[in-house]
Order: C-alpha cells, then structure tokens, then sequence
C-alpha cells in the first residue's frame, strides 16, 4: 500500500503533537516526507486544519502548518462527484464519505485515520496510522 489518503486527524495529531497518537502519526509523515510512500489529503482536510489550528492558535500558525503539509503530501481536489457519491452512498458522516471518494477516484490504496468505524462502507483498506506502520514494516 503504497498511496495513503491521510485524514485530518492524523495530520493534527502531528502538528499538535497530540498524546499518545503523535508517534505513529508523526511516524506515517516521516516515511511521507522521505518519499518512501505517496502521501495525499484533500483540499477540505486543509481547510478544516485552518479552521482547527487558528480558533487554537491564530492565523499565522495555522498558514505555517498548512505550508508545512503541502511540502510534504498532495493536495487533492473535491468537485460535484464526490459531493453527489457522498451524498448517495450511505456514510453515517458525509465529509468522510467525500473523503472516501476522493481516495477512490485517485485510486489510492488506502486511507489512514483514526477514525475507522466511520469508513465501514469502505472497499478500499482503512487503517489506524499504528496498524499502517505495522503492515509497512513487515514488507
């Protein structure tokens, strides 16, 4: 499983260095940044990072942890499809259901959050970043 779309929690538990998920999140951004797996999020996951880190910090933090990501991963689109899948397929939470379909339509081969019971309608491997790292480890 090279392609990891990395969900927003993922991506905060790094910048916020949130215990005790910062290690392994922190951990799937590092084999990130050494190129060693292709890193993705949407568009969304970044405004909701702007939103979260500047209510908690200000503007200016929020601009860096954004620079930061993108130096790191891709930023993908959202459009009207994965609006129009989200809405029709049945996900209890409609953003990660966009999320879901972002992954998919780019045909990545997973998506790493800590929130998994919200992807159960999901066709494509959903894993924690502690359960990533495992399976990586033992390629």
């Amino acid at each position: 499983m090279k392609s990891a779309f990395i969900d927003t929690d993922v991506l905060l538990d790094t910048i916020m260095q949130r215990k005790p998920h910062y290690r392994a999140s922190n951990a799937i951004l590092a084999l990130c940044e050494q190129n060693l797996i292709d890193g993705f999020t949407s568009s969304l996951v970044i405004a909701n990072i702007y939103y979260i880190i500047k209510k908690l910090a200000n503007h200016k933090d929020a601009l860096t942890a954004i620079a930061k990501i993108r130096s790191i991963i891709t930023i993908l689109d959202f459009t009207d499809k994965e609006i129009g899948e989200s809405s029709n397929a049945g996900f209890a939470d409609f953003e990660d259901g966009v999320q879901y379909f972002i992954a998919v339509n780019n045909q990545l081969d997973c998506i790493i959050t800590r929130n998994i019971k919200d992807f159960k309608l999901s066709n494509i491997a959903v894993l924690a970043p502690s359960n990533y790292l495992t399976l990586y480890n033992k390629s």
